[in-house]
């Protein structure tokens, strides 16, 4: 079995996307380059809330900072087992109880019992224990990451660089891990139960629902959170999707979005809220 490798500790170099760059390449061809040093840092501040003001298993964090050339950093201690998403895989019982003869045929048996385990996991631990943590504005310590089920290349999100954190009177902001999906969560191969939520970087204060769990972690289901988006985006990002509107070129390209279903209609959202 090769241990789930999500950060590796004494010295050793942490071969992830951590400190580096995004590049992506829009429709258009057009190359645009994300930074990441804010999402490590918005992840180690996570590691830290949630280690210190829950029981949810998270990495325990070793280090973090900026070394040298201005890259920042993360590292975590190792935690072994496997990735949710790796299953199905071979038979997790004694060799006397296994569900299938064959050790080298993948065990559905084994996967159905991990997913459920895992999904119990998330309903009754994660889910009940961030909801009581609160806050008046969005994100953590004053920055805010854009959902996972956004894409920063998308119309009219592309070059937007900061998001804001819409203060409140009361601390109806919850903590919210941002993308729960079957490839954050780390599983005992021999328990089949969970031994980490890992990756973090999405994490922060936000209005309830925004993290659109689906209650499952199928990872179709997860892809699904992507569809129907506008009535989403209508509740909790109005303010700054009407920013994003004003601001960009092509609204022909707006229009057809907002009629393919993706977008709300800016217009009607605007006299929605006067």
């Amino acid at each position: 079995m090769e241990p789930h490798s999500y950060g590796l500790g004494r010295g050793e170099a942490l071969p992830n996307y951590l400190g580096m760059f995004f590049t992506f390449a829009d429709q258009a061809g057009a190359i645009l380059v994300c930074r990441n040093h804010e999402r490590i840092t918005n992840e180690a501040k996570a590691l830290e809330l949630v280690s210190e003001a829950t029981t949810i298993p998270v990495p325990k964090l070793l280090e973090h900072g900026i070394h040298a050339d201005g890259r920042r950093y993360l590292v975590t201690e190792l935690v072994e087992g496997v990735s949710l998403n790796a299953f199905p895989r071979p038979c997790s019982k004694p060799r006397n109880e296994q569900h299938t003869t064959d050790q080298s045929l993948p065990c559905q048996a084994c996967s159905d019992q991990a997913y459920s385990n895992a999904a119990e996991f998330i309903e009754r631990t994660v889910l009940p224990q961030l909801a009581d943590l609160k806050a008046r504005s969005r994100g953590i310590d004053g920055f805010v990451m854009p959902p996972s089920w956004l894409s920063p290349v998308e119309v009219p999100w592309k070059g937007k660089t900061s998001w804001k954190t819409l203060p409140l009177q009361q601390p109806d902001y919850v903590f919210q891990h941002g993308d729960m999906a079957a490839h954050n969560l780390i599983m005992d191969p021999c328990t089949l139960q969970p031994k980490a939520l890992i990756d973090w970087e999405f994490a922060g204060y936000f209005p309830a629902g925004m993290e659109r769990w689906v209650g499952s972690l199928d990872p179709e289901a997860y892809l699904r959170r992507r569809n129907g988006r506008a009535h989403v985006i209508a509740e909790f990002l109005a303010e700054e999707f009407l920013e994003c509107c004003d601001k960009w070129h092509d609204r022909d390209e707006l229009d057809e979005l907002v009629r393919a279903g993706d977008l709300p209609n800016p217009d009607e959202l605007k006299d929605a809220r006067i």
